[in-house]
């Protein structure tokens, strides 16, 4: 098992209440300090979500100066990273980051520049990527099974307000980067570095909403240095109370149809005949994710999803953003 493993959080919302079950249902694995907007609400945390066992800030300098820890969550809105992981790498602590790292590249590059300085182990939460479907189909790639990949189709929808910071286009920085972002990441998972891009953004439902600033349906076209592509479309106008993530990505012997991260359907198209194979095996890709940032963390397994990864899709989808204020000039991706 190891050495005991103490945890802070910074951040604790739904996701911060999310990342505590699970590390508390770890073996050796506590979380020993939380950091929330007041001490007040910290405390109040500590009690519902850590027993009572944590210890309670209201400033995460604090936190990071009084406790020893092992690593860090941070679990903020984008607008919310203003130096928490660059001070926690600075005192050679871990650090776990939900996406989107920040609200722009030049941010998450300075975040990504001070953890990899100090060396100290990294993941962003993209959970998606520990699917085991998604991970079926990334095993089929490196073995050859699956051949080259040529075209990933990438769909997010839903239709809701969210909470106010979320349609807040300067405190989130939009859907395509708070949400359909996980899409964005997944095609990069799968496809490799993106070299140009063309992105259209609008506002088609939500005109009359006060305070609604992001968008609610967008559009991209990405072409990858391989020379495959990706479309990738997102809409918060779809059905209420639903949220979908779905991608159909085809290889040069295999074209898998997605339902989410845990469930596809595999068609091997190699043969004189198409062969399908059904694939769903369920997990909680939320604890797959925390369980292998522990592994990487007690020298079990590498580092998954490290921040230099959070920073590549971050460019990309700030790449999206910005051909559609030029409506849809082809940018590079550097």
């Amino acid at each position: 098992m190891g050495k005991e493993l103490r945890v802070g959080i910074i951040g604790l919302g739904g996701m911060g209440r999310l990342h505590a079950k699970h590390l508390n249902g770890l073996p050796g694995v506590n979380v020993t300090a939380v950091c929330g907007t007041t001490q007040a609400k910290a405390e109040a945390f500590a009690a519902e979500h850590a027993g009572g066992r944590a210890a309670a800030y209201g400033r995460y300098a604090d936190m990071l100066e009084k406790e020893k820890l092992d690593a860090v969550y941070v679990c903020l809105p984008p607008d919310g990273h203003i130096g928490q992981a660059e001070a926690a790498a600075e005192r050679g602590i871990a650090v776990f980051v939900e996406k989107p790292i920040a609200l722009d590249s030049d941010r998450a590059a300075r975040m990504a520049r001070a953890v990899e300085q100090a060396g100290v182990a990294s993941q962003v939460g993209y959970h998606n990527r520990f699917g085991s479907a998604v991970q079926e189909l990334k095993r089929m790639l490196a073995d050859g099974t699956a051949g080259a990949p040529m075209l990933f189709d990438g769909r997010y929808d839903c239709n809701s307000l969210h909470t106010p910071w979320w349609r807040d286009r300067s405190r989130s920085g939009g859907q395509v980067f708070e949400q359909a972002i996980h899409t964005y990441d997944m095609a990069m998972h799968l496809l490799g570095t993106p070299s140009r891009i063309s992105g259209f953004m609008a506002n088609l439902a939500h005109r009359e909403v006060p305070d609604y600033t992001v968008e609610d349906t967008s559009a991209a076209v990405v072409r990858f240095a391989s020379g495959a592509m990706a479309s990738i479309c997102a809409s918060n106008g779809a059905v209420p109370s639903e949220w979908n993530s779905s991608f159909t990505v085809i290889c040069a012997k295999l074209t898998a149809y997605f339902d989410g991260p845990n469930r596809a359907e595999f068609v091997f198209t190699s043969g004189s005949e198409p062969v399908r194979k059904a694939f769903g095996e369920e997990r909680d890709v939320y604890l797959e994710e925390t369980k292998a940032f522990v592994a990487a963390l007690r020298g079990e397994g590498p580092e998954r999803c490290p921040i230099a990864e959070g920073l590549a899709s971050l460019r990309l989808v700030e790449r999206v953003t910005q051909s559609a204020e030029q409506d849809g000039a082809t940018l590079p991706y550097d």
